[in-house]
């Protein structure tokens, strides 16, 4: 999986913000995030020390985008 890390710095960064960066770097469909306090899909599973969402952005995307404590995961071509 490709791991893209971005630092934003002097403005104000909300979920929408983080996304639409992401969105631009990984250049896919979106199928997983958190923003550290709500985050989809609402997948449940017995995964480890992993919650639910995060181990189905990872078994079914390929790049995952931090932008400022959000997560995205992706199905990405590139």
């Amino acid at each position: 999986m490709r791991v893209i890390r971005v630092r934003v710095e002097g403005v104000s960064l909300d979920f929408e913000k983080a996304k639409v960066i992401a969105d631009v770097l990984a250049n896919g469909t979106l199928i997983a995030w958190s923003d550290g306090r709500r985050h989809y899909p609402e997948v449940c599973c017995v995964c480890g020390d992993k919650p639910g969402w995060m181990v189905y952005g990872e078994t079914r995307g390929n790049v995952k985008v931090e932008v400022d404590g959000y997560v995205f995961y992706y199905l990405s071509d590139v």
